[in-house]
């Protein structure tokens, strides 16, 4: 099951021509003016200078301390407030990169979300290439950070531990450069083929909480079906 199915987005830039301010402000999602995200801001960047190192404590706190959820519970719009996600210390992509964004934010990195249309390859292999046709993901998200005039990309969806339960190449970050998707898993099987990218935006899209605030009820039927073998994905 999909309920992010392709929709028709608004607010989509080209990242060459974007106002940077736009990119540090804070809003009803990317909450960087709660107290909780000023504080864990300071905390994983106190006696850090460097934007890069900022961004790599950042990244790698993303990625594993905030563990991926294939199936989050969904009952309002507070459910995706960088704040929320910080607070239940789990979530799917959409939330993990909505708090990934408002902490670059809070360090004073200009940040972006960026979405992507992806095929997860082995996910034609399980239970569910039934509800996921071609195990397409219409809009995977992802943030995106801007230093020294670039834009980078900063894949931290998939956690360490499931990494490894599962034999995923984890996502690791290098200074000056991208970190996106991996295209095989351990064993050289082919893993995830990015398809499209959708444009950069500076706050998350009406259109999915609308999408998915609709079909809660779906929802509701597509948690109880990731959790029938008490697994995260």
């Amino acid at each position: 099951m999909s309920t992010l199915r392709e929709l028709t987005i608004t607010g989509m830039s080209d990242p060459n021509g974007l106002d940077i301010n736009a990119y540090l402000a804070a809003d009803e999602w990317i909450n960087h003016d709660h107290p909780d995200i000023i504080q864990k801001a300071k905390d994983l960047t106190a006696g850090l200078e460097n934007d890069w190192d900022k961004v790599q404590v950042i990244f790698e706190f993303i990625r594993d301390e905030i563990v991926y959820n294939f199936a989050p519970i969904i009952d309002s719009e507070d459910d995706w407030k960088a704040s929320s996600v910080l607070t239940e210390k789990n979530g799917m992509c959409h939330q993990k990169s909505n708090l990934q964004v408002a902490l670059f934010r809070a360090v004073d990195i200009p940040a972006a979300l960026t979405y992507q249309k992806i095929i997860d390859h082995p996910l034609m292999r399980t239970r569910y290439a039934e509800m996921i046709p071609d195990g397409i993901l219409p809009y995977h998200a992802l943030a995106a950070v801007h230093i020294d005039g670039k834009w980078y990309r900063m894949e931290a969806t998939l956690d360490s531990g499931l990494c490894e339960r599962r034999g995923y190449r984890k996502t690791e970050m290098k200074v000056g450069e991208e970190t996106i998707l991996p295209t095989t898993k351990e064993n050289g099987d082919p893993h995830f083929e990015i398809i499209e990218d959708h444009g950069y935006f500076e706050s998350y899209p009406k259109e999915f909480l609308d999408t998915m605030l609709s079909n809660k009820d779906r929802w509701k039927e597509w948690r109880q079906f990731v959790r029938k073998e008490h697994l995260s994905m």
